[in-house]
């Protein structure tokens, strides 16, 4: 008896003689975070599809301003600075408590990680690219302009139209106000298989930030193989960007695209109560047909805090295309050089820390070869023969 008794004394002599330690190098948090986005938006002249007949379109909103969500953020203490961190986030409808991001459970964001003081965070799972971290800060869809705001078609991802799935990503600590990051996607399929395997279906991107004062900059790079291989039906169906890489207003993904590579760049200096923004992006799509099609963006946009608790905005955006390879993209353009002009305006009152009330309206334009205009979350591009659209926002948002 006594020899059974022994060594469970001993190992629970040493667990209490360990206890202090524990607590010193495993102290953490879990903290529950989350925003409720709702409100009554309206938009002209909306088809379900490319080609399809349009009308008007009335209804309440979820995640225009800000997408609806909550999530849990935690972090661990290693010791010596050294931190264990997760967030899992996940991505709802306030309007009818739907899951979105292709239902997924933490659609929004999913990955745990590793953080030094020194070198900086390494995190792995379902995550940002660079473009998304270092320039979309910059656009005024990210500030004010709600999602409505977004470039046509979301077509440089800086509205985040997608997440990367089996993503490494590294952040480097900011030093003398300089940040990087890089992220590689993969694809999660055997190399010679359908597709290419290890090429099926994969991302990698690079970003770099800098910030003085009031002024500030950033940078970002994004390249993506076979992306339409993860959509239905796909050759893929665990890659990079499976599943998310498809929808009404993102006109440019409705053809087999082969490589997406997008180069951004923005600034922003803030003078008084002024924040001015310019921000640039290229974006040049291959399809399976061996037609590309190139776009580039151009945004100005200008913030004024007219009160403590009351933001407005105003951006204009420029959109210049061109296809190579072909005459057009069916229902998309029409002519070799489709363009399209889009005018943001937007305001934001702080009702309290956590309750804000927000107005948007955006106007686009279809012009020269552009076959239709697609604001982005509206629910679909133009109709057929429509050149034009136009997509307001009321709502509230609630933070916790």
């Amino acid at each position: 008896m006594k020899k059974t008794i022994w060594p469970l004394g001993f190992v629970a002599g040493t667990m209490l003689a360990l206890a202090p330690v524990v607590q010193v190098y495993g102290q953490g948090s879990v903290t529950l975070y989350g925003v409720i986005d709702a409100g009554i938006g309206y938009s002209n002249n909306v088809a379900p599809a490319l080609g399809g007949a349009g009308g008007h379109k009335f209804q309440l909103t979820s995640g225009v301003g800000t997408g609806t969500r909550f999530g849990l953020r935690g972090t661990e203490d290693l010791g010596g600075g050294n931190t264990a961190l997760f967030v899992l986030e996940n991505g709802f409808s306030v309007a009818n408590g739907t899951l979105l991001q292709g239902s997924r459970s933490f659609g929004r964001q999913a990955y745990a990680g590793l953080s030094n003081p020194r070198f900086g965070t390494l995190t792995f799972g379902r995550q940002y690219d660079s473009v998304v971290d270092f320039v979309s800060p910059f656009t005024a869809a990210k500030q004010w302009g709600t999602q409505y705001g977004a470039h046509v078609g979301d077509v440089d991802n800086l509205y985040n139209a997608f997440r990367i799935n089996n993503s490494v990503k590294f952040t480097s600590q900011t030093w003398r106000g300089f940040t990087l990051g890089a992220l590689y996607g993969f694809s999660n399929q055997a190399g010679g298989g359908s597709g290419n395997g290890f090429a099926n279906d994969r991302a990698w991107s690079v970003g770099t930030s800098y910030r003085l004062g009031g002024f500030s900059v950033g940078a970002g790079y994004l390249l993506v193989n076979n992306p339409s291989s993860g959509n239905t039906n796909g050759s893929n169906a665990g890659g990079a960007v499976a599943g998310d890489y498809t929808a009404a207003t993102n006109i440019f993904y409705a053809r087999p695209v082969t490589r997406q590579a997008v180069v951004t760049a923005g600034a922003a200096y803030r003078f008084g109560q002024a924040t001015a923004g310019l921000v640039y992006s290229h974006s040049k799509l291959d399809y399976t047909d061996r037609s590309s099609f190139d776009i580039h963006n151009i945004e100005a946009n200008l913030a004024l805090r007219l009160q403590p608790a009351l933001v407005a905005g105003l951006a204009a955006i420029y959109s210049d295309g061109f296809v190579d390879g072909a005459r057009g993209i069916t229902n998309v353009a029409t002519t070799t050089h489709p363009r399209w002009l889009q005018i943001n305006v937007g305001t934001d009152y702080s009702v309290s820390k956590r309750t804000d009330l927000y107005a948007a309206v955006v106007w686009q334009k279809a012009e020269a070869g552009a076959a239709v205009a697609a604001v982005d979350a509206v629910g679909g591009p133009t109709g057929a023969g429509g050149r034009y659209q136009i997509a307001t926002q009321l709502g509230l948002r609630s933070k916790f």
